[in-house]
């Protein structure tokens, strides 16, 4: 069963998803934007299991700008690609308050020619803020799209968090 968890903070409310395992621990399974009820279709159910929550807390510490790592949450990467695995924990290791080109990912994950393929793994990603595809730009120092979009409210929430971290791009 799919559980999820609300994260209500001024900066956006986020919907967490997770798998509980037989002993109870959860891994993350997505992360969307907004309030949902379900998971790629997979319906989840409301949950106040301890570790989801903890990581909730997390997560709304991390936007709050308490918390500058959310490495300590494990995320289910067992249904992408190698490639996108590689592409997800190099992002992972891009730090507080920085900020890599799609260029200098790819090169990250040892794939550095598949620049176009590292910005698609981003534009996809399932485990936005656990994997700071906010901290990913172009190459001419742009901030660029977030989440798939070119503007709108996704690109002023990339903004937001960038500005957060104290990065500011044009």
């Amino acid at each position: 069963m799919l559980l999820s968890a609300t994260i209500r903070h001024p900066i956006a409310l986020v919907t967490l998803f997770a798998h509980e395992n037989a002993s109870g621990g959860i891994t993350i399974a997505g992360v969307l934007f907004g309030l949902h009820s379900s998971l790629d279709g997979r319906p989840a159910r409301r949950s106040r299991n301890k570790g989801l929550l903890r990581r909730a807390r997390m997560i709304s510490d991390f936007l709050s700008g308490k918390r500058k790592s959310l490495d300590a949450i494990p995320i289910d990467l067992s249904e992408r690609t190698e490639f996108a695995r590689q592409v997800m924990n190099a992002a992972r290791r891009v730090p507080w308050g920085s900020a890599v080109s799609y260029a200098r990912l790819a090169a990250m994950a040892g794939r550095p020619r598949a620049v176009r393929a590292a910005a698609s793994v981003m534009r996809n990603n399932p485990f936005p803020l656990i994997v700071p595809c906010h901290r990913v730009i172009g190459s001419n120092g742009r901030m660029g799209g977030f989440m798939g979009a070119a503007s709108g409210k996704a690109v002023t929430l990339k903004r937001k968090l960038l500005a957060r971290e104290g990065t500011y791009i044009s």
